[in-house]
């Protein structure tokens, strides 16, 4: 039976946790003097640590809720779903990782002003900030959700507290540290997330609850392909499709670019990416079997006394299944650890965002004369606003109907992908005409919104069909460009076809005999005739600047391909200290210090789960062990 009350032990580790994430915050602050060292740690950020925080950007306790609430819903089609998102993004690493590192960058979206023009930056600095304002909130719902029915059961406004309260304490570490305090903080968070979920795991199958490892995966329903969520979304095979192809473009853009160019050379890129590659491998084991479990345990799981009161028991299972199987302290360990995570995922977001306003808003258009140090002033203060931004948007989450997961999901569609595509290909491909991103923008923008609210489509044919809609001013703007500059009624005939088959195609998919998770005929809808009108009218408008690529090329853009040819000189740009053996060791000695707890624990609770304790002990000293060693190169 679950307990209702964690013992005194788990709430004074997490304050305890919590405390050391905070002094960690403070004591990265001296590695902090200027705008370029918030940002991208001065190039000095081991390729481990960016490995690991940046699959950690796309962690967070939203794995713990949102994910795990559809692994329980879906069953084996959510193991899938964690099982397919490494080849997008392995797709986008192997396309783009490299050129993020030679285009020596300090936020993901300066080199907007190079590749396209000054007009498509400032929009894609708005957009970008307006998207990325929902993932903070998002973190902090699912963080909340997941910690109140734990840390303060049957509580009706511990979500919100929390919410409140987790914000205002990522506020401090991320406006403090920078990106030196995430990315580490990060690694300490996976490690201990990591030793969990493995004892976890082998807690689970030693209990025999769930019957042999054999049994249990033949226990569990067989895989189908059709699934609806609370009635409002419906999830098949072309979700799973949709996933890879959005992951191309949004797991190496963005705060995840980021990643890229905060190492130092291309080398430690392409490491960072197979890395990041290695760890998405891992999800489906270590955080799809215990939802898996969790079903087989509680088919039912709004029975279970602990979760009352919540609005959405099932995005609780995961924490079900720890607070069952693990003793004393090991839940407070584990709270404490996902409840960083997800802040680290937060912070990560704000620091990118606040690279974005501060560089290329403030810095870029505001004021170009601004110094290092006022631009590392406005960064901080923009982390302050974002908090509040967080907030909001996390109480409304929370107290939505929809469910982290499918809110999570509708955003990805609505805004975070035609942003995505542009930012992508304007690195990887020569293609985009220099005025080509903002009728991609506008574009995706408009379908996304007609596939979604008229046309009902699920979300795996709308990502589809945004990616492209998107795509096709990105790739066809210097052949519309070429047309209209031989003949203008040529090139305005190619961008009036573009559209009409575009209109066949949705209405072709849409039809009932094709069955691809889509609920009305797009031949039928107005607003989808609107849309694809606008998307004629504002790839026509821009007609005679893609026309003027092709007559003028722009040099800056012929400079900026230049740069992504030209490696990076390590000496020249960086000077000969690297300081990568430092965090090596502070990591080091932090996994030991928490290996020392669960023996704490042990020698606390009378030998009580002393396999259980000895075991999660056993794996934190190795880890520590390992790095120590490296720090010391012995």
């Amino acid at each position: 039976m679950l307990n209702q009350q964690l013992p005194l032990a788990d709430y004074v580790v997490v304050v305890f946790y919590l405390l050391a994430i905070l002094a960690a915050g403070f004591w990265f602050a001296r590695l902090t003097k200027t705008g370029r060292d918030f940002f991208v740690g001065g190039n000095r950020i081991p390729w481990w640590a960016a490995g690991i925080s940046l699959y950690m950007t796309t962690f967070s306790a939203w794995m713990f809720t949102g994910a795990a609430s559809f692994v329980y819903n879906t069953g084996w089609f959510g193991f899938l779903y964690m099982a397919v998102k490494p080849i997008g993004f392995g797709i986008g690493f192997w396309l783009a990782a490299v050129k993020w590192r030679r285009a020596r960058l300090t936020s993901p979206v300066e080199y907007v002003e190079d590749r396209y023009n000054h007009p498509t930056r400032l929009l894609l600095s708005v957009v970008l900030v307006l998207s990325m304002m929902y993932w903070p909130g998002h973190h902090l719902a699912s963080v909340s959700k997941i910690g109140a029915p734990a840390l303060f059961p049957n509580t009706p406004w511990a979500v919100d507290a929390l919410i409140l309260f987790f914000g205002a304490f990522v506020l401090v570490y991320t406006v403090a540290g920078g990106i030196w305090a995430v990315s580490i903080t990060d690694v300490l968070q996976f490690l201990i997330l990591l030793s969990v979920c493995i004892v976890v795991i082998i807690t689970i199958l030693a209990s025999g609850d769930v019957g042999t490892p054999m049994q249990f995966l033949a226990s569990v329903p067989p895989v189908e392909f059709e699934h609806s969520i609370r009635g409002n979304t419906v999830y098949t095979h072309w979700y799973l499709i949709g996933i890879i192809a959005s992951g191309v473009f949004g797991n190496v853009v963005g705060d995840k670019a980021q990643r890229f160019f905060i190492v130092r050379d291309e080398q430690a890129a392409r490491k960072t990416g197979w890395l990041a590659i290695a760890l998405f491998f891992t999800s489906p084991i270590l955080f799809g079997l215990p939802p898996l479990a969790g079903k087989l345990l509680w088919p039912e799981i709004s029975q279970l006394a602990a979760m009352t009161g919540t609005t959405k028991p099932d995005e609780s299972i995961f924490i079900a299944v720890v607070m069952r199987y693990m003793p004393a302290g090991v839940v407070g360990l584990f709270l404490a650890a996902m409840i960083a995570a997800s802040m680290s995922a937060l912070d990560s977001v704000w620091n990118t965002v606040s690279a974005i306003v501060s560089v290329d808003l403030y810095k870029g258009h505001l004021r170009p004369q601004a110094t290092d140090r006022e631009v590392l002033w406005v960064g901080r203060f923009t982390v302050v606003g974002l908090t509040v931004a967080a907030v909001v948007m996390a109480l409304f989450i929370v107290h939505s109907d929809l469910g982290i997961f499918t809110i999570s999901n509708i955003v990805l569609g609505l805004i975070a992908i035609p942003v995505t595509v542009p930012l992508l290909m304007g690195v990887i491909s020569k293609r985009p005409a220099t005025w080509s991103a903002i009728p991609s923008i506008l574009s995706g923008i408009a379908i996304a919104a007609v596939t979604r609210f008229d046309l009902n489509w699920s979300l795996g044919p709308q990502y589809l069909a945004v990616i492209l809609v998107c795509l096709l001013p990105l790739v066809g703007s210097g052949w519309f460009g070429r047309l209209y500059h031989q003949q203008k009624l040529q090139g305005t005939a190619a961008v009036v076809a573009m559209g009409a088959l575009l209109w066949l195609l949705f209405a072709f998919v849409s039809a009932p005999t094709m069955e691809i998770g889509v609920s009305r005929n797009g031949a039928d809808s107005l607003w989808l005739l609107l849309a694809l009108a606008g998307v004629v009218l504002c790839n026509g408008l821009f007609l005679p600047l893609f026309a003027r690529d092709v007559v003028a090329p722009q040099e800056r853009v012929a400079r900026f391909f230049e740069k992504l040819q030209t490696p990076v000189d390590i000496a020249s740009e960086l000077g000969e200290e690297t300081g990568e053996a430092a965090p090596n060791a502070i990591i080091g000695w932090a996994a030991a210090g928490m290996g020392v707890v669960p023996l704490i624990l042990l020698l606390v609770s009378g030998g009580q789960n002393a396999m259980i304790y000895i075991l999660l002990s056993a794996i934190l000293m190795a880890i520590a062990g390992l790095f120590l060693k490296t720090a010391t190169g012995r």
